[in-house]
Parts: C-alpha cells; sequence; structure tokens
C-alpha cells in the first residue's frame, strides 16, 4: 500500500481481497483495522474502508511536524556520528542510487526511509525516534505521489549526499538546514501535484492483495 500500488481512495472490499489472497477474511480484516490506527486507511460511515486520500492542507501540516522532527535529529545525531556512522549512511545512499539508476521506485522509497530512519536512531533519543515513527508510513504514502515527478526525484538524490557531506566536516547547523530544505523540496513537489492532478485517475495499480500484506507488515 505505501508502495502507491493501491492508489489512493480506493476502496478497501475484504471480501475480494481475502478471495485474492486465498485467506479468510479475519486477518484481512485486522489488517486494514491497523492500517487505520496507522493513518493509512480512513473509514467512511455507510461506505467502507479507503486509502487515505491526503489534501494539499493536510500534506503541509504532516511536512511541517516532519521537517521539524528530522531537523532537530540531526543536530542530536551529528556529534554522535562515528566514522562506521557515516559510513553505514553512505552504504544506504549507495543504495538509493542503485535503485534509481534500475528505475526500481519500491527499492528507492524503501532506501530512501532506511537513511531518514537512521539518521533519527542516531539522534538517540527515544521519544525524537517513536515520533517519527508514528508518522513514517503516512510520510511513506504520501511520498509515492512524488516519486511519480522525475525531476523530485533527481533533484531530492543530489540533495541527500550535500547532506551526508555536512555530516562528515560534523556541521550540524548546515546539515539541518539541508535537511529541512530536502523535506520542503517533497512537500512542495506533492501539493504541486495533488494540485494538478486532483480530477485526473490515480496512478496504475498491481495486485491490491500485495499491496495490503506490504502496508501491514511495515
Amino acid at each position: 500500500m505505501v508502495s502507491g500500488a493501491i492508489p489512493t481512495s480506493t476502496r478497501l472490499d475484504e471480501q475480494s481481497l481475502a478471495t485474492e489472497m486465498g485467506v479468510s477474511r479475519t486477518p484481512i480484516r485486522e489488517a486494514i483495522g491497523k492500517l487505520t490506527k496507522e493513518g493509512l486507511v480512513e473509514y467512511r460511515p455507510y461506505q467502507g474502508n479507503f486509502v487515505r486520500a491526503f489534501d494539499v492542507g493536510q500534506v503541509s501540516d504532516l511536512y511541517e511536524v516532519r521537517k521539524a522532527l528530522e531537523s532537530l535529529a540531526v543536530r542530536l545525531a551529528v556529534p554522535r556520528m562515528t566514522a562506521t556512522d557515516l559510513a553505514a549512511l553512505g552504504v544506504i545512499l549507495d543504495d538509493v542510487q542503485t535503485a534509481l539508476d534500475s528505475a526500481d521506485m519500491i527499492a528507492y522509497a524503501e532506501a530512501d526511509r532506511r537513511f531518514h530512519a537512521a539518521v533519527a536512531t542516531l539522534s538517540d533519543n527515544e521519544m525524537l525516534v517513536e515520533s517519527l515513527d508514528r508518522l513514517g508510513l503516512q510520510i511513506q504514502l504520501v511520498r509515492t505521489v512524488a516519486n511519480h515527478d522525475p525531476a523530485t526525484v533527481a533533484r531530492t538524490a543530489h540533495q541527500r549526499p550535500e547532506i551526508l557531506a555536512a555530516f562528515a566536516t560534523r556541521d550540524s547547523d548546515r546539515a539541518a538546514r539541508l535537511m529541512e530544505e530536502h523535506i520542503e523540496s517533497v512537500r512542495q513537489a506533492v501539493a504541486r501535484q495533488l494540485t494538478q492532478t486532483d480530477t485526473t485517475d490515480a496512478p496504475d495499480t498491481t495486485r491490491a492483495a500485495e499491496a495490503l500484506t506490504e502496508g501491514s507488515g511495515q
């Protein structure tokens, strides 16, 4: 689901998903319940459960919070980073580039998630990590919109190495500013695309049941 395989506003039919997956409706219902709590599925009275659709205002709110939290994570993490930590972040960015080169946007999104999660973990602030975790799946769902824009993907691909370079020089202020700019560029791209595609069809889909399973396992 967070890969964008099931478009936003799609109704999730328990029986159809259960039939496609060859399981009973119980695990499907449980997965949908979990995704609802995580903010990825919305229940509409008398209609059913739908993949959550974000409007421009909600995206701006989400990314404002993300920007503040990740900026703080950077400022806390940079003084703690060891050479080993920097090397590990570099390996993740290699994975980002490999996925981009092969046009594997699912792998690209996952590598990007790992990069931001690693920085948060290095902050060594449990409450901060938990807060970003709670936002994580919603951010991934929204980010799939930006990943449909080649210009945004190319721009953010150049931004991450700059952030890593600031980490390496222990420049917390520059690193935090670059992270904020990185997140803001994605926010603007998503808001622009939501505005432009408000009346158009959602992206092509793959197997709905497989995507639901991916979302429930994150």
